[in-house]
């Protein structure tokens, strides 16, 4: 058998390792990596939006480790959270005691005597989750408006999914954050790794070196099912024939493409999953970062960035000696005003804001600019998603076409999950499981 990937992100490159057929995999771009893929300004490594790798999947975070060999790096996270002018340690929860007085006691009291405990037993969204887990204060001063600011719906709106993704507090360790004891929460992710040079893109340079057929520069404009079985696909000058498809481009560009006969009721759906795009302004600095922050997060309504990161925290070959760097992310719908802006006053907006948090000296200090524009970065599960994202999936999947990835299975997933959903569609289409021991890296 004949399998033919579109796209040589992670998902792509993973599943074209795990998959027992005879694979070719066809890359837009003339690099791998995808949204995970890395840049370089006179000496600074930038990603396309920051990345970093840790995951509650131990044998899946070994393998991508593995992969790189001697190049990784490991830190120990230090993020923030911006907070009446003050920095709090993330998460939130585990540092009341560095908030104003009247505000951590707010957050103990609503927290002990919660009333939406019992308002909310079975909450139906994130919002009602929310209340019920840390109470009003918490969620008021931080949770709802930061995550609103990066969904850019309701937390009412958003889906009870999430709520798997958000540890619970220790009722233990909220009391002694407000008491001033050091506590850490999401452990999961208090140590990360990096490649040591390279970027992240690092990760699918190594994976890239073992899948033996990518065609870069290969933009698909077109897939079709062929009367014999199997499909064409093609980029307007090279098609190419193959007896299986697994795709990971955006699914909203694939349902647009593919010569089928969708049904209304698929095309609604898709419609219906939505996909926030994104700014991202990476900045090279002059100095010294005293601080080796990994990232802050900036709930506060005025400054459209909701989290910068720390390029050179994660890597001290991430910049040149003597200079540090920062990636500020802006998120926001397609349709909105702050989309329809220029990237110069998006730079303005980014870097005054900066300047003014006391993040970035001066102007004087900013040696290199980017703005980059993601069409698709944030998947949103709003209420609904889940239902409106399998029937996308399982239509696709009987016509033949399987989808992985973020934006093409259509889940907010980091790299190791990436993994994770190639491993499940591969042992599924070899018909064993996928046994990462034998994927032949690091050897």
């Amino acid at each position: 058998m004949s399998t033919g990937i579109i796209g040589a992100g992670p998902s792509g490159l993973s599943m074209a390792m795990f998959l027992d057929d005879e694979v070719a995999v066809l890359e837009q771009g003339d690099h791998p990596g995808g949204r995970a893929s890395t840049f370089v300004r006179e000496g600074f490594t930038f990603d396309h939006g920051p990345h970093i790798m840790f995951s509650r999947n131990k044998e899946v975070l070994d393998f991508m480790v593995r992969s790189l060999g001697a190049n990784v790096h490991q830190c120990r996270r230090n993020n923030k959270i911006s907070f009446k002018g003050r920095l709090v340690k993330y998460p939130f929860e585990n540092d009341l005691h560095s908030l104003p007085l009247e505000d951590n006691y707010e957050c103990l009291r609503d927290y002990l005597f919660n009333p939406y405990k019992d308002q909310y037993p079975e909450p139906a969204n994130l919002e009602e989750w929310l209340l019920a887990t840390f109470g009003r204060s918490i969620c008021d001063k931080y949770l709802i408006p930061y995550n609103e600011k990066v969904w850019n719906v309701p937390v009412a709106d958003l889906s009870m999914l999430w709520a798997d993704r958000i540890p619970k507090p220790d009722p233990d360790d909220l009391l002694k954050s407000s008491l001033g004891f050091e506590t850490e929460g999401y452990v999961h992710q208090l140590f990360y790794n990096y490649p040591l040079r390279g970027g992240y893109q690092a990760i699918s340079e190594a994976w890239a070196e073992r899948v033996p057929d990518i065609t870069y520069d290969y933009a698909v404009s077109g897939v079709r099912r062929l009367e014999d079985e199997g499909w064409e696909v093609t980029d307007g000058r090279d098609p190419r024939r193959f007896d299986r498809l697994v795709s990971t481009m955006p699914v909203h560009d694939l349902v647009r493409i593919v010569d089928l006969e969708v049904p209304e009721r698929v095309r609604e759906a898709v419609d219906g999953l939505i996909v926030n795009p994104m700014y991202v302004v990476s900045l090279g600095l002059r100095g010294e970062d005293p601080d080796q922050f990994t990232a802050t997060y900036f709930p506060e309504p005025d400054f459209a960035v909701n989290r910068i990161s720390y390029p050179r925290t994660f890597s001290p070959h991430n910049a040149p000696e003597g200079t540090h760097s920062i990636q500020a992310e802006v998120t926001c719908p397609e349709d909105s005003e702050l989309w329809r802006r220029g990237e110069e006053e998006i730079l303005e907006h980014v870097v005054d804001g900066l300047i003014s948090r006391n993040v970035v000296s001066s102007r004087d200090d900013i040696l290199v600019t980017d703005v980059m524009r993601a069409r698709h970065a944030y998947v949103v599960y709003d209420v609904g998603y889940e239902q409106r994202a399998e029937l996308v999936r399982s239509w696709f999947r009987e016509q033949g076409i399987e989808l992985v990835g973020r934006f093409s299975y259509f889940e907010y997933i980091n790299v190791d999950g990436a993994v994770i959903r190639s491993m499940d569609v591969a042992g599924r289409m070899n018909g064993a499981p996928v046994e990462l021991a034998a994927a032949g890296v690091g050897a």
